[in-house]
């Protein structure tokens, strides 16, 4: 599954380093925000059960940035 964050075009390279370490820092800083935490302790599940979940998890985050 394809994540597409933002709506520019990414195709090209970033050449400077100044400027894709800019980009970066602020893709993660928009990453972090919209990060659920996971629960904590131990999960037993099945591993198809365990890929739902994440699958789920990824499209809450997906909605949190999508929203702005």
């Amino acid at each position: 599954m394809d994540r597409v964050v933002g709506s520019m075009q990414r195709t090209e390279f970033v050449l400077d380093p100044a400027e894709a370490w800019r980009r970066g820092r602020e893709l993660d800083r928009l990453l972090s925000a919209a990060r659920s935490s996971r629960p904590r302790g131990v999960v037993r599940a099945t591993h198809a059960e365990l890929n739902r979940l994440d699958e789920l998890r990824a499209l809450e985050i997906a909605r949190r940035i999508n929203s702005r």
